[in-house]
């Protein structure tokens, strides 16, 4: 049962902020807020990296709840989570409480390995605190002593720190045919386009500004018309957390670096066609700068798309082909990356690795020697690596053939 949730809200200022709260009655409850304030918000983490800390923090709470455990009243008792309450809650944090649409209510899916290390990770973080807290008020003495024995316990039911995508990234890019089907699919007109008329040209050019640019959905959604300079093609990718201007309490954030990337004239003809011609046709579209608005009709007409309307459109284009199942964005991005390394390597001039990482590194709007852009190009090298194998096998064998 979750007795406990999270509210998400906005300051006047701006700051976008989140706190633990009762399901029903919506009262903040006290410690886990008081941390939230006091341990995290003090760190300056973005309203993402707070939003999974309190979610963890929830998952605490309505596990202390379901299994009838007054921690505050143990903690006093120095009566710490017995070794099979430590099992109870490891399990309980292996799941995946985010429940699809068709999938039984009852039946949660378990959570990737590192899901899992970081909520434990912050329960670590956060009992270790309470723990500390609650005993220096009771004036109690060798406080370390008592505490180290049972957060040392619970680390242990960490899954092993190993992300496998630091090594080694599934292959998530499209095929040229899904790409063929998507674009198909999504073209204003097409009999297979699952929207209405009226956003058709608004959802083809996010998909293929997507494409075109390789970046990601909340730098998409951050995009403002003054963003683009239609007199020299180029786009530029602005960081504006808690952005008061911004009505989005669930603000679009870019996690990368700012950055200018120039636009081809095809493409600048559709952004332009697309701002001056299909976005002015909506009322309330001059209320803001945002080139991304929702078309729907009532209080929302006009504002800046969200992430869940966002995520609503990708979900409907996934649905209209078997060969698009399971569409994400962010795939848009790594076929971007792949791309970009097929094109590379076709180069008769030739460009370094290390040239080649930095311009990668630029366009993606990472640091200039980030591992991501190993990872990103990892899938090429692979098949790089397949081929040169293949060809050595080739060989061998008509040499042993044919002898």
């Amino acid at each position: 049962m979750k007795k406990y949730v999270i509210n998400s809200f906005m300051f006047e200022n701006g700051e976008r902020f989140c706190h633990v709260v009762e399901k029903i009655s919506g009262e903040p409850i006290y410690y886990p807020n008081l941390y939230l304030l006091t341990q995290i918000r003090n760190r300056s983490s973005s309203i993402n990296t707070i939003q999974l800390i309190a979610g963890s923090l929830v998952l605490l709470h309505n596990w202390f709840y379901n299994n009838n455990i007054d921690i505050e009243e143990r903690i006093r008792k120095l009566d710490f989570l017995e070794f099979n309450e430590m099992d109870s809650l490891s399990d309980y944090m292996s799941m995946n409480y985010k429940r699809r649409k068709g999938s039984p209510e009852n039946k949660p899916s378990l959570a990737k390995g590192p899901t899992k290390y970081f909520r434990l990770s912050v329960i670590c973080d956060y009992m270790e605190w309470l723990c500390n807290l609650y005993l220096i008020l009771s004036g109690g003495k060798d406080i370390g002593s008592k505490i180290k024995p049972f957060i040392r316990e619970l680390k242990k039911k960490r899954p092993l720190n190993t992300d496998r995508y630091k090594k080694e990234i599934p292959d998530k890019t499209l095929n040229r045919k899904q790409l063929d089907i998507l674009f198909h699919i999504i073209n204003p007109g097409s009999e297979l386009n699952p929207f209405s008329q009226k956003v058709q040209v608004r959802n083809r050019l996010m998909m293929l500004m997507l494409y075109s640019f390789g970046i990601r959905v909340g730098e998409l959604l951050n995009l403002r018309v003054s963003d683009i300079d239609f007199l020299n093609s180029t786009i530029v990718i602005k960081r504006r957390a808690d952005d008061k201007s911004d009505p989005r309490v669930n603000q679009p954030l870019v996690k990368t670096s700012e950055r200018k990337i120039p636009i081809g004239k095809e493409l600048m003809e559709e952004i332009y066609s697309y701002i001056t011609k299909d976005r002015r046709k909506i009322n309330k579209s001059r209320l803001n700068e945002f080139i991304f608005i929702t078309y729907q009709s009532g209080d929302t007409n006009g504002m800046p798309l969200s992430i869940s309307a966002y995520h609503k459109i990708i979900n409907v284009i996934s649905k209209s082909h078997s060969d698009l199942s399971g569409l994400c964005g962010h795939q848009l991005r790594h076929t971007w990356n792949y791309e970009f390394s097929v094109m590379v390597d076709s180069l008769s001039d030739g460009i370094s690795q290390e040239k080649e990482e930095q311009i990668r590194c630029y366009l993606m709007g990472w640091c200039i020697g980030s591992e991501t852009a190993k990872i990103y190009n990892r899938r090429h090298l692979v098949e790089e690596a397949h081929k040169t194998s293949l060809t050595i096998q080739k060989e061998i064998m008509e040499g042993i053939l044919y002898e």
